[in-house]
């Protein structure tokens, strides 16, 4: 499922019912490849400023379709409590758009969506837009090697096709023939197989 923590994602506690405010930026870190808190902010306040907090994604009760729950207000922590590895941690949102290419050099596409697995905050993989116009590729988490601050990098994957999976077609590699070998003319381009 695509992450329902994004920005405007109504804040609220199951101890009161009361809505705490909105999500401002939602937390990612690239080394474990999972979000590990939000922030959010209340009302407009003074100058169009209102007050704000940090939720640890392990005070969450629930990512639900139109909010996020948690238990009471106690989980609102100050935003000093990342301060000191707030540069290790990505803001989720700048994930969206960035280009993903292979360890090879392959251009694959552009983040379109971020996945995580149900009632989960561990990155389940990746919805890409094809650099071909075909799209979106599913690129599974397993695949992702390295979350950069312009780049993704994934592994390269050569495989056959089986029912119900999408084939991305990518070039061939060239090899160097060696000393009086010619180099034949590439048959065509390789396939790569990506799940539906």
């Amino acid at each position: 499922m695509a992450i329902p923590l994004t920005k405007g994602t109504p804040v609220v506690s199951l101890a009161d019912g009361t809505r705490l405010g909105a999500v401002d930026h939602v937390y990612f870190d690239p080394a474990s490849k999972s979000v590990v808190g939000f922030t959010f902010h209340q009302g407009s306040g003074l100058f169009g400023r209102g007050s704000s907090g940090l939720v640890d994604i392990s005070d969450v009760h629930a990512f639900g379709a139109d909010a996020v729950t948690i238990t009471d207000v106690s989980a609102v922590r100050s935003e000093l409590a990342i301060e000191h590895h707030r540069e290790a941690l990505l803001d989720l949102e700048t994930l969206l758009r960035r280009t993903v290419m292979t360890e090879g050099g392959v251009r694959v596409g552009r983040v379109q969506a971020i996945k995580f697995g149900d009632a989960s905050s561990q990155l389940s993989g990746l919805d890409v837009d094809g650099a071909d116009g075909e799209g979106p590729i599913h690129i599974a988490v397993d695949r992702i090697q390295t979350i950069g601050d312009d780049l993704i990098i994934i592994t390269d994957v050569v495989t056959t096709a089986s029912p119900g999976q999408r084939i991305e077609q990518q070039p061939l590699r060239v090899v160097v023939p060696q000393t009086g070998q010619q180099l034949a003319e590439p048959a065509g381009p390789q396939r790569v197989v990506r799940s539906a």
